[in-house]
Formats: C-alpha cells, structure tokens, sequence
C-alpha cells in the first residue's frame, strides 16, 4: 500500500527525465502541461499536509485520477504514445492517497511516516519543478 507514493514518484522522477522532449511543444502545449503539473503538485502537497496534521486528504483520490487522465494526452505528441500512455496509468494507478494515510496514521512511530511522507512532497516538488521548467520555455 505504501508503494503508492513511491509510484507517484517515480512518475514525476520519469517526467522530469524527458524535460527535453516536453520542452519542444509549443507555447501553448507548455503552458498546458505546465498548468496540469502545477495541479498535480499542489494536490501532492495538500496530501502531505493533510496527513502530517493527522487527517486523511478526502477527495483528492478523484482529483489525483482525474489529472492521470489528463496526462496522456498534454504530453502524448513530445514523447510519444505509449509513453504518455505508460506514465498516465502509472499515476492513475497510484491515486489511492487516502487509504495510504489512513494507513500511515495506524503507524505509531512518526519517524516510521517519514519516508513515505518525503516521497511525496519530492514528487510534489519535482511537479512543480517540471511545471516551471515549462512556463520558463
């Protein structure tokens, strides 16, 4: 269960990997995929925030599948179809974040939420990072 955010990270570790390819679209596909990564980050850090003050993020499952969705298609012409493809169902895949919190909430050491915490706010970052990268041309 807790694999989930490791996925999440290796999604936006592999995104940020072909950063190259993604920069050749043209202004309005790298804002388009800037403002969906963007999206993704802040629902990444909402997660990670939700969880460190002891909630469990409801509602942003949806969220997270619905920009899973999206994915294929903002960045299918730069890096190809299967590709686009791979990654979107990767991230769609790993969208259960509330069932991991509710999970990592039966942890009793906190030092044991840690790693899994920091996997996601780095996807977070990595997120925005691409999301910036992107704006920036």
């Amino acid at each position: 269960m807790f694999d989930i955010f490791k996925t999440i990270l290796d999604v936006s570790k592999s995104l940020l990997g072909l950063k190259d390819q993604l920069r050749t679209a043209d202004r309005e596909r790298r804002g388009d995929m800037a403002g969906l990564f963007t999206q993704i980050s802040d629902c990444l850090s909402a997660v990670s925030t939700e969880i460190r003050s002891g909630g469990v993020p409801h509602g942003r499952c949806g969220e997270l599948q619905l920009y899973a969705q999206e994915l294929p298609d903002k960045i299918r012409k730069e890096v190809g179809d299967e590709k686009a493809q791979d990654l979107g169902e990767l991230l769609f895949h790993a969208y259960n974040v509330e069932s991991v919190a509710m999970n990592l909430h039966q942890l009793e050491n906190a030092s044991e939420k840690e790693p899994y915490l920091a996997q996601i706010e780095e996807a977070s970052g990595k997120f925005r990072a691409l999301a910036n990268l992107m704006k920036a041309g």
